[in-house]
Order: C-alpha cells, then structure tokens, then sequence
C-alpha cells in the first residue's frame, strides 16, 4: 500500500531572468511532478537505526532485492553499533531478517557493495563507536552470498591493500567499463579512516582517495590527477553518465583554518560543511572542480543523491547543513552547470526531516525511484530513530 501524496514544481524565485536559465527549464521539463510517498512495510522490519549500509546485491534471481546491514542505535554515550542484516523485497516490500551466527560483526557507516560473484554481497570497512579513545576500523571485506545464506571472509591474500578498505562514511557510486557496457566497476571515494578523538584533524582521519577492486589483485587505491577534493565524509554524488565521470558534492571536512590546534568544539562549525562540487574525469582520472551559476544548496554533508541520466543532471535531496537538517530537493544540470531547486507543493506529505538513512535508487520504464530507510532526527542531540520507508519517484523525461 501506497500513501499516496501530491506535488508540484514552482519557481523558488518567480524572476523572469530565473525563468530564461537552462538550469530551471530543465527542471520544468519534469512534466508529472516529483512526489514523495510512504511505503508500508511488511514482514521483519529492521529496528530503529542510523549509519547503517545498503546495496543490491549481483544478482540476476533477485534484481528487486536490496540488502541492509548494521548501523547504530542510540546517542553518546549510548550510541552502540549493530549487525543486523536483512533484505527488503522492493516488490513487495516485504523484509526478511537474514541475520546468523555467522554475520560480521556489529559496525556502522559499512560501504555495502555488490559482491564480487553472482548472487552475492559485500560488506567493506566500516567502523566502530567514536569517542572510545581507540581506533575501531574494519579494514576487511565479508561476502554473503544469497543462494546459500552463507557468508564469507575474503582472504587477507585477496584482500588488496588493507588501507584501500580501512574506511566508513565513504561515497559509493558504480559505473560501466568503458567499452564494455555489460561490465561495471564500483568507485569508492573519501570517507573516515579512524576513530580516534578529534579523527578529522588526525592525518588518516578524513580521507580523499579512491578506492576500486580488481578481481584478480584485490582493493587498491588508484592515481589520480589535479588538484583533489579535500578530505571528506559524508559527501554525496553521483555517476555522470554524459562524461563517464563521477560526480562528488560537499560532505564534512576539516575547515580551512582548522588543524590540530582547533578545540574539538569547533570541528563541527559552519566551514565543516562544504557545498563544493568536483567531477573526476573516470578515463584520465583527473580532479576537476566544477563552478555552477546562481544558487545552490547550503553546505551539507549526509545528503541523498541519484544521477539523472535522461536529463544529465544529479539529483539532490536533503542532508545536515550546520544549522540542522534540511529536506529539500535540488538538481543540477551538467549542460546548463548551474543548480536549480525544486519545490514540491508545501500541502505534500515528505519523510521527516533525518541524517543517516540508507537509500537505494532503481529504475523503471517511466521513472527513477529513490528508496529512504530509517535514520536519525538529528546527530548528537536527544533523537528519534526512524524505520519508516519512504518512495521519492522523479519521473524520467
């Protein structure tokens, strides 16, 4: 059952020069209007929680099937990590609880990945609680296949590098080989590299590098060139399909004027947010940082993002700006380069405003259908923990 709401786009600032940019036409060019919409659920729901991960598994049996794993419940000096692990039929939407003796353990903010075979998925790095004065990283990678209901510890000897996986919080996207439109290869950028005190003034604390997997030598992190991001969490983006390229914007980082001297008070201010956005050319692998015209979203970190490949665009919605958390949608045209935001009709039902759900996006014939799991009202302050669904359709072009 579907809760179904209604929506509209309309012009944030009603100017006729606003009217005339490439940017805001495109975004008219939406024809039906976004919507939210609340899924109910079935079967066994998830707990409560936050910071957990999700991925579709390589799975050719099961296409409409995402599996979830761990996260947290809980604020500090309560904030304890989990290992559950269930998977969401999004035909049905019905959850079944997958979790055994044999599952990982409890961990937070884990990359989830399709696994390396069919019909499997893979857990990667992920981290333990912050503020315990150790550093409490996964630097390994778990494989469940789906078949058997078995998981499986990948080899220290086909692991790859043990730093290239020594990460949370990372940004996920996965692309197609060039020239080999059947074949994919899953890009994972920044993220937590500790969870020591003050990690983002630590040196591996915030990372900006980029991680693949190569199925014969296992996780590296491979060269780029320019001048990269800086280190950052958290961040969103997206696989821009109009210049095989990836697409990384704002997250949490370490302010321009901050090192290891900053009291730890400050290490969450308004220059920890970034709104900046880069593009990484996927055939030189070479950093570009891109300038758009006019407005754009407030610096954030924790947003939800899905590129739009009908219309070149990225699709953002939502995050935690300094001043709290935000629940707007905003998408940003590679042609036009400039950001346009998107208002849906204020009598709309949308999902309380969160940080650190799980999302998940697939495709059907006439839109693309983005997928909002659980999360947290705020982060760091007295919380509610969500596990309610909900369904944002953007209609293709």
């Amino acid at each position: 059952m579907l809760v179904a709401t209604s929506a509209c786009i309309v012009d944030p600032a009603s100017s006729t020069d606003e009217l005339e940019t490439g940017a805001l036409r495109t975004a008219l060019l939406l024809g039906e209007d976004p919507s939210w919409e609340q899924v109910e659920q079935h079967g066994d729901l998830p707990p409560p929680s936050w910071e957990g991960g999700v991925s579709f598994a390589r799975s050719v049996h099961q296409p409409n099937v995402v599996h979830r794993f761990g996260g947290q419940d809980g604020i500090f000096p309560e904030d304890f990590t989990r290992n559950d692990f269930h998977a969401l039929d999004l035909e049905t939407f019905t959850w079944t609880d997958l979790g055994s003796a044999q599952t990982p353990g409890p961990r937070a903010d884990t990359v989830v990945v399709p696994g390396p075979c069919g019909n499997c998925v893979s857990i990667v790095g992920g981290r333990g609680r912050f503020r315990t004065g150790a550093d409490l990283m996964f630097p390994e990678m778990w494989t469940y296949h789906t078949q058997s209901h078995q998981w499986e510890a990948v080899p220290a000897e086909d692991l790859g590098d043990p730093l290239a996986v020594r990460r949370s919080s990372a940004l996920v996207v996965t692309a197609p080989v060039a020239g080999h439109p059947n074949k994919t290869v899953t890009y994972v950028f920044g993220g937590v590299g500790n969870t020591l005190s003050r990690f983002a003034t630590t040196p591996t604390g915030l990372r900006n590098d980029v991680a693949v997997r190569d199925p014969d030598t296992g996780w590296s992190t491979v060269a780029t060139h320019g001048t990269a991001p800086a280190p950052r969490a958290w961040c969103a983006g997206g696989y821009d399909s109009s210049n095989h390229a990836l697409l990384v914007l704002g997250g949490y980082r370490l302010g321009e004027d901050q090192g290891p001297d900053t009291p730890a008070w400050e290490l969450f201010g308004p220059t920890n947010y970034a709104d900046d956005l880069w593009s990484l050319d996927l055939a030189t692998m070479t950093w570009t940082e891109l300038d758009p015209s006019g407005p754009r979203p407030s610096p954030r970190d924790n947003a939800v993002a899905f590129f739009d490949a009908e219309r070149a665009g990225l699709v953002v919605y939502g995050g935690q700006s300094f001043d709290g958390l935000r629940d707007d949608l905003w998408f940003y045209s590679v042609e036009d380069d400039a950001w346009v935001e998107v208002v849906l009709d204020e009598a709309a039902s949308v999902p309380p405003v969160r940080v650190g759900g799980v999302f998940v996006v697939r495709q059907t014939a006439t839109a693309y259908e983005l997928y909002l799991h659980g999360g947290a009202s705020s982060d760091g302050g007295a919380s509610v923990f969500y596990d309610d669904l909900w369904r944002l359709r953007w209609p293709k072009a």
